[in-house]
């Protein structure tokens, strides 16, 4: 589990275990709408979601990417404006939906829970500044190889011939995070194959050498090298 509230103490996690409700969602369903009032936060128990929003030209930005333990929707609860993304789920997936004002209610009683919460959106802002500095600039393979490192950071589990990114992306919704064409993607990803950094199969991405994506990347190499599992 991760997510802001996996270091409250038993007191806070009874409490807010006794909120809202529990719902479960089909993929491809939406469990927020860009634009309706944000009138509840949830928590994500099982599954996997994606956060989208609709660009200029009628399609569709690939933001983030939750999994369990993740908060959704406190943004639109926390400053009552509209919700600025859709969530919508990957595969079948679970909440625990909490009503905005005792969402709200929990927080003002709930010191340390209300750090945690501010913790967190205070994280999401800097990722998400970050993902767009990097996806704005350089070459396909640099935008991609630092997607990657991104998701890597955030989602990367041990596996018996490197770190697996754990979160089913397709190449369409790599390309949709890195800003690049599907074409790029497939050319990027073949680069990144050659050189050994990573090994892909259907929805599956692991990365087998953390110091060549780095290369690519051009960021810092990894504590101790990151060399080739």
């Amino acid at each position: 589990m991760r997510g802001p509230f996996t270091g409250l103490d038993a007191t806070d996690l009874r409490e807010l275990g006794r909120l809202g409700t529990r719902r479960v969602y089909a993929p491809g369903e939406a469990l927020m709408i860009e634009g309706e009032p944000g009138d509840r936060a949830a928590i994500l128990l099982t599954g996997c979601v994606k956060v989208v929003a609709a660009t200029e030209d009628g399609g569709e930005a690939l933001l983030a990417v939750r999994l369990p333990g993740e908060l959704l929707g406190e943004l639109a609860v926390l400053d009552g404006e509209p919700r600025s993304a859709s969530v919508l789920a990957v595969r079948t997936s679970t909440t625990r939906e909490i009503g905005g004002p005792a969402f709200l209610d929990f927080l003002a009683d709930r010191p340390a829970a209300a750090l945690a919460v501010q913790r967190s959106v205070t994280r999401k802002l800097r990722s998400a500044t970050r993902h767009r500095v990097d996806a704005g600039h350089g070459t396909g393979l640099a935008r991609l190889a630092r997607t990657l490192h991104t998701l890597l950071g955030s989602y990367g589990t041990p596996g018996e011939d490197g770190l697996r990114i754990d979160i089913p992306l397709s190449h369409a919704d790599l390309a949709a995070l890195a800003r690049l064409s599907p074409a790029s993607v497939e050319r990027s990803l073949r680069t990144l194959r050659d050189q050994g950094a990573v090994r892909t199969s259907y929805r599956e991405l692991v990365v087998r050498d953390q110091a060549a994506l780095a290369r690519a990347a051009g960021v810092p190499l990894p504590p101790g090298g990151g060399g080739r599992a």
